[in-house]
This record gives structure tokens, sequence and C-alpha cells, in this order.
């Protein structure tokens, strides 16, 4: 199996999306390859690959740039070739973006930092297995505002309404929170905020070691690189 990781950090320490390739791992015998979308390096040839993971970013998701553009072309060339497509964050927005255009994301009323509840509403491949509730990492000033034709929602949290979605009953995923965030990375990042100029509320700041279980992100990043295992169908 090829996995290609679209990896759209813009801060230095986080290129190369080391967390989304140790677990785009968990499939035995995956290779992954990683491509920087900032810097316009996106592959020619998707048909080359077997799955796409895009990213998160602190990118805003309503932004314009030219490799802003590139990107949204690629997710759509991705759907059409029928190939699994798993957005992240900044990876759900363009996803979102890409079907909907810009109004389909917006600044959230209440950003998420921190230890967030996640609710299923629907059945799928991709939360086969989870508990209804989990808690999960979240980190995001953007969200979906509308979800455009043939997209349903699967979960959402008390703040957010699309935590994450589904294209019809394609592997064509985005998921809001952050499953591949480490406990380390996530605390790191929360007192990062916490110090900032402007902090915003953060969620279960002190509950992390209580709240975090690596199951979710292995769970759901399992069942997305091993969709035809499971037939919405029989759930």
């Amino acid at each position: 199996m090829k996995v290609l990781i679209i990896d759209c950090n813009i801060d230095r320490d986080c290129w190369g999306s080391a967390d989304l390739m140790r677990l785009a791992q968990v499939q035995a015998g995956a290779t992954v390859s990683v491509r920087r979308a900032p810097q316009e390096d996106l592959p020619r040839r998707l048909e080359d690959f077997d799955r796409v993971i895009v990213s998160g970013s602190k990118t805003g998701a309503a932004e314009s740039a030219p490799w802003i553009d590139r990107l949204l072309e690629m997710v759509r060339r991705t759907v059409d070739l029928e190939i699994p497509y798993l957005g992240v964050c900044f990876g759900h927005q363009m996803l979102a973006r890409a079907f909907g255009g810009p109004e389909s994301v917006r600044k959230a009323a209440v950003p998420e930092f921190g230890w967030v509840e996640i609710q299923i509403q629907e059945n799928s491949s991709l939360m086969h297995g989870l508990p209804q509730k989990f808690h999960s990492f979240a980190a995001h000033f953007d969200e979906v505002a509308q979800l455009p034709l043939g997209f349903k929602v699967l979960a959402n949290s008390g703040a957010c309404a699309v935590q994450a979605c589904q294209l019809q009953n394609l592997p064509v995923f985005g998921i809001q929170f952050h499953p591949e965030k480490n406990l380390l990375t996530a605390e790191k990042m929360l007192a990062e905020k916490d110090q900032s100029k402007d902090p915003p509320s953060l969620f279960n700041r002190d509950r992390g070691r209580i709240l975090y279980r690596e199951e979710i992100a292995l769970r759901i990043f399992g069942n997305f690189l091993s969709w035809e295992m499971h037939d919405n169908s029989k759930k």
C-alpha cells in the first residue's frame, strides 16, 4: 500500500507530519511519501497512491494563495479518481471547501483547544469500533460552516457541529479534531497557547493524562487504511 501525506504545516518544527507518518505505518507493508503543499510540491500522478491524507495547518481555512488553489484541485482529483481521502483539521476544511466553495468554512464561534468530547452521530467505517463518545485533542480557530451536497455529518462536539464528515458512502472523510497528536505534543501545544498574548479558552487543560487514549487514533487510522473491511450497510 502506498500512502501519500500532504503536509500543509507552515511551522518548520512541524514539517514532515511525523505524527501522521507514524499512524500511516500501522498498516503492515505500507510505504509513506510526504509532500509539502505550501511549497507547491504536489505529485503529478495521484494514481500512484492508494491513500491520501492531508494534514492540519495554521493557515486560515478561508485564506487565498496559489498553493491553496492547487491543493483544492488536488483534493477534487483525488475524489474523482476514487482514491480514499482523509483530511485532518485544515485537510478536513479543504475537503469541504473543494466541493462547497469558500462559504463552506468560517471562523469558529468557539475555538476549540484542548481535550474535546466527540460524539458520534452516524455509524461509519471511519468510526467503526469507537465508543459513542470519546475525548480527543482539538486545536482550531476555523471550522466547516456547511457541508456541500452529498456530504453527511459523522460526529460533532458541544462547540462544533461538524467534527467529522463523509462524502456519501465513499471512503472520503474529514475530521476536525487531532487524534494523531500524542499526549506530549498536545500538552506542549496547550502550554504555548496558555502563554500566548491572547490565549483562547482551553478545554480540559489539566485532564490530558486522564482523557488521552492512543487507541482512538489507532482505530481511526486503522479503519481508514483498511476501509474495505467495513460495510456500512451492515451496521
